[in-house]
């Protein structure tokens, strides 16, 4: 499958996030701000501990690093326990580009459409708002992450 048609089929917006997975994430941030000048980024720890990665319950926490460059923003995750298919991937790749990440008001619809064309779903969960990864690496060689796009302006509490 092309991936302009991948893009015109679920109608994707423009990308909103770049995602890299990092062993250190302290290190990473240090490097990337006095190299390149991002910053400031907001770290966090986040805990998840209903994902489904590829079809089985597990517990994830990781440490998060995020930073804005114009419109996307960057994610540095370092995972700490559990284990996701972000450390498969630091094993068979090292640190580096993971996925690229689309903010979509439809999540749902958009998840359901991606799975009718066959693609695989690594992982999913909330986590502040659902996301799920896409397995679309043969396609372009990377991982596609479906997030959830919340207006917290409108969201009742």
């Amino acid at each position: 499958m092309n991936p302009d048609d991948v893009k015109r089929q679920l109608k994707l917006p423009e990308v909103s996030q770049i995602g890299v997975v990092v062993e250190d994430l302290d290190r990473a941030v240090a490097f990337y701000q006095s190299v390149f000048g991002l910053g400031p980024f907001r770290i966090q720890e986040a805990e998840a501990p209903n994902v489904w990665d590829r079809g089985e319950e597990k517990h994830i926490k990781a440490r998060l690093g995020f930073t804005d460059l114009g419109q996307v923003e960057i994610e540095f995750i370092h995972i700490l326990e559990g284990d996701s298919f972000h450390l498969e991937f630091l094993r068979e790749h090292g640190e580096g580009l993971h996925h690229l990440g689309f903010k979509v008001k439809d999540f749902q619809a958009k998840l359901e459409q991606a799975k009718a064309m066959g693609f695989e779903v690594l992982q999913t969960g909330p986590l502040g708002r659902f996301y799920a990864y896409l397995d679309t690496r043969r396609h372009g060689g990377i991982i596609v992450e479906l997030i959830e796009d919340i207006d917290w302006g409108s969201a009742s509490s």
